[in-house]
């Protein structure tokens, strides 16, 4: 126990983005590793076994945030169910890139899995876009039995497809709120001319166009200095980012909007799994849904404590002075997506309960 302490305290000191700050210890005072992890110079190393496949999974967030959560779930289950056979080598804190070029790496077949936003899967599969329409679900369990429904069922076979992978299941990062160093955000209005961060994601460019505001795209792990420099005002990432992050160092405003919640996919290379014997490919397949559930649980949990956690970092938090006039100003969104994801889709998302 004291030579694994000793190997995690070098791990964190010598981080390849040096973000020690994980939604786990902000909020609960700890990291905590994964059954059987030791710290290795290159991600997180399982334990050894007789010429073992090794799986590369890919993180763009701390070892100890809930975004990874669904990692190390998966790596101790995998481990386990093969007794060694496979063995799950987690590469946090981007240490492989942001979800987009990791998205890309699976599919060449250079990365084995990754939990990706859907933001990603959307350029190949725009359907998947409607998961990310603003105002469009009640709170994130909703959009996620979505997810895990009939829709969701008939989008994996497209998302394998032109990704080259298997879909294992539906996660989330929380809900989206927008927040900036300029000014509180209580009416549309207030985001006129204010520079936002978004993803490569036509949805989130139109929503903010359509306040007003000026969509900038900054990849992840490129958003705090974006916000330190100037180059953005702002973003609308969820809690779980702005803590693990320290999102909350560089801006002042949070407004409680909820406009959406970040839906994530847990995809693994059709590559890799094409090395794997048929017992092993279930063991892996089998693995999927407790991982991403994990990675929910950790996410609702943590959005109960986050949002004081924040005000005592000094955020200044508001409402919506009027819901409805925010959500007013999403018709050309809609119109666009209609086009391209298909009315239909919406009406059933819109009319799912």
């Amino acid at each position: 126990m004291a030579s694994k302490q000793i190997k995690g305290e070098a791990y964190r000191k010598g981080g390849a983005s040096g973000r020690l700050i994980t939604r786990r210890n902000a909020l609960k005072g700890g990291l905590a590793l994964g059954a059987g992890l030791t710290a290795g110079t290159f991600g997180i190393i399982g334990r050894a076994s007789a010429a073992p496949v090794t799986l590369r999974f890919g993180s763009d967030s701390p070892i100890g945030a809930a975004h990874t959560k669904s990692a190390v779930v998966f790596k101790e289950l995998i481990e386990k169910g093969t007794s060694g056979r496979i063995e799950v080598t987690i590469f946090p804190d981007g240490q492989l890139g942001s979800n987009g070029p990791m998205t890309n790496s699976v599919k060449a077949g250079t990365l084995d899995a990754v939990v990706t936003d859907v933001t990603y899967l959307s350029t190949a599969v725009p359907e998947t876009d409607v998961f990310n329409l603003p105002f469009l679900y009640t709170d994130t369990p909703q959009v996620l039995r979505f997810a895990n429904g009939a829709v969701g069922a008939k989008l994996k076979p497209k998302i394998n497809a032109a990704f080259a992978c298997e879909v294992l299941g539906f996660a989330t990062d929380g809900s989206r709120n927008l927040w900036n160093s300029k000014r509180p955000i209580r009416t549309p209005a207030d985001i006129a001319e204010l520079k936002m961060g978004v993803q490569p994601s036509k949805i989130q460019r139109d929503t903010i166009l359509a306040f007003g505001g000026i969509p900038t795209v900054v990849a992840f792990n490129a958003l705090y200095t974006a916000l330190q420099t100037g180059l953005v005002d702002g973003s609308d990432k969820a809690f779980a980012d702005m803590i693990e992050i320290k999102f909350y160092q560089v801006t002042k405003y949070l407004t409680l909007t909820s406009h959406y919640s970040i839906v994530n996919t847990l995809i693994v290379g059709k590559k890799f799994m094409d090395k794997l014997t048929p017992q092993d490919q279930e063991v892996v397949r089998a693995a999927g849904k407790p991982a991403v559930d994990a990675q929910v649980d950790e996410i609702l949990i943590g959005e109960k404590a986050a949002l004081a956690f924040l005000q005592d970092k000094g955020l200044q938090v508001f409402q919506m002075e009027n819901p409805k006039a925010f959500g007013a100003k999403m018709d050309s969104v809609y119109k666009d997506a209609a086009e391209r994801i298909g009315a239909d889709l919406i009406d059933q998302a819109r009319n799912f309960s």
